[in-house]
């Protein structure tokens, strides 16, 4: 029996016609689920992270530093015609041009040495050739990638992902003020403890969240271009009258990036790692707020807006299920997780450096990509959700226990100091209804007006102060 199934497997897998003409190009047999399933989710950051544009970003910077070799005099100076043809290398980059670089890196077994190569081919025939021997002067590898790294990420984070943030915390305010005053139980170790609003557990969150945003806003990413040890030694044996350190901050600077002077080969990437830092508590916070999300809806405190022909469960046809905030749940999980490596192993390498760095760092555009998945997916999830003002008010006036802590304040401030023990010995582990209350309360007429409903303190209060601010 075994034999046979065995058999019958492995003769799908060679009479598959499928996968006898498998279509690479096509999404549907992509490897990774950012490239598959998710692509139209993640497709503005394929201008920051797939190979192409890393290939067109280390163009960008050395057609940048030859630039930059001639504005300082350290080589002739290159004409405005000139300029434009360095300028279009980088701007008409083709699929071609990609390709060309791929076969030098067949040959080379090196993807920096084969662009350089690439520039300098294309450079052969024009007349910059005489600049030839200062493509890639003086640099090493991690020169030109540390900086291009430094820029995709912050355009991704400037174009993509602090927009995308800024939407969904403009989402959680919304909903946050529609519902501050929408009262509900409160529940802290799972258990009923005192009432509050919807609102207010949103505005928490919001408030959280625009803290973390503030930072990202302002963040800057590092960069360094000081040879094959971080010393400068054959720019400055070559041209020893070069301030180094000055040209080096101010080229830097010009490509948008903020100066380490101080670095081995490898730019130390503690820089990173305090930005994936934030980001990762973003993740981690929105990993509560789509477990909370999950929880009001278990409860059915939270209703979700029901779509005619979305399927909620392959037999149970009556259901609607929480997809979204679990799906954001997931994506959010595999970014952290991510992240949690980067911050064990960017900021170590050994001695001068090693290529691990290399493999890990091709991963962070699969990190933001699954960030901004799950971004996204909150922000639908949230988009479908309806407050059950009736189900909350049920259940609030189900646990009149919850003024308990009411009562032994009350007990306290008339001078009562065992308040709080009377008060449990009445009420520990118990649910009582109104009635009961009434009765327990009857010779305190400010308790007996009391009710689960009057008793949220100040918390649409809070959420107007959380709000206020909104940007």
């Amino acid at each position: 029996m075994a034999d046979s199934l065995s058999t019958w497997k492995s003769n799908i897998v060679l009479t598959n016609p499928a996968l006898s003409c498998m279509d690479t190009r096509d999404a549907l047999y992509a490897l990774s689920p950012l490239d598959g399933r998710y692509q139209s989710l993640v497709q503005p950051l394929r201008d920051y992270f797939s190979e192409f544009a890393l290939m067109q970003y280390r163009l960008q910077v050395e057609v940048s530093y030859l630039l930059s070799l001639s504005k300082q005099h350290i080589v002739r100076a290159v004409t405005p015609e000139e300029q434009q043809l360095l300028s279009a290398a980088v701007h008409h980059f083709s699929l071609d041009d990609a390709k060309r670089i791929k076969a030098y890196e067949g040959e080379v077994r090196h993807d920096v040495k084969a662009l350089e190569y690439f520039l300098k081919d294309k450079l052969d025939r024009t007349s910059l050739v005489d600049l030839l021997p200062f493509v890639h002067f003086g640099l090493t590898s991690d020169d030109v990638n540390n900086l291009a790294y430094g820029l995709t990420l912050s355009h991704a984070h400037t174009k993509s992902m602090l927009p995308a943030l800024e939407h969904l915390c403009v989402v959680i305010a919304t909903i946050a003020d529609k519902s501050a005053g929408c009262l509900m139980l409160a529940r802290t170790h799972g258990q009923p403890a005192v009432p509050t609003t919807f609102g207010k557990e949103l505005a928490v969150f919001y408030v959280r969240l625009k803290k973390l945003q503030k930072k990202l806003q302002t963040f800057h990413f590092e960069g360094k271009c000081n040879g094959a040890v971080g010393n400068y030694n054959a720019l400055a044996f070559a041209f020893p009258d070069i301030d180094w350190l000055t040209w080096s901050e101010n080229f830097i600077s010009s490509l948008g990036l903020t100066a380490n002077l101080v670095t081995t080969q490898l730019l130390p990437y503690d820089n990173y790692v305090e930005y994936f830092s934030l980001l990762g508590l973003v993740n981690t916070i929105l990993i509560g707020l789509s477990q909370d999300m999950w929880q009001y809806i278990r409860g059915e405190i939270v209703g979700l807006k029901k779509d005619a022909k979305q399927v909620g469960s392959s037999t149970m046809p009556q259901k609607v299920n929480p997809i979204d905030f679990e799906n954001a749940e997931g994506n959010l999980q595999v970014a952290n997780a991510y992240i949690e490596l980067y911050g064990r192993k960017f900021p170590v390498s050994r001695l001068q450096r090693d290529l691990s760095d290399s493999t890990v760092k091709r991963t962070i555009g699969s990190t933001l990509g699954h960030t901004l998945i799950a971004w996204k997916s909150l922000e639908k999830g949230l988009g479908k959700i309806a407050f059950h003002k009736k189900s909350a008010e049920k259940e609030l006036n189900n646990h009149w226990e919850v003024l308990a802590e009411a009562m032994q304040v009350f007990l306290k401030v008339h001078g009562n100091a065992k308040g709080f023990e009377l008060v449990k010995s009445q009420l520990m582990g118990k649910t009582i209804d109104k009635k009961t209350f009434r009765r327990l309360v009857r010779q305190f007429p400010p308790l007996a007006k009391l009710t689960p409903s009057s008793y949220s303190g100040l918390a649409k209060k809070i959420t107007e102060l959380a709000l206020r601010a909104r940007s």
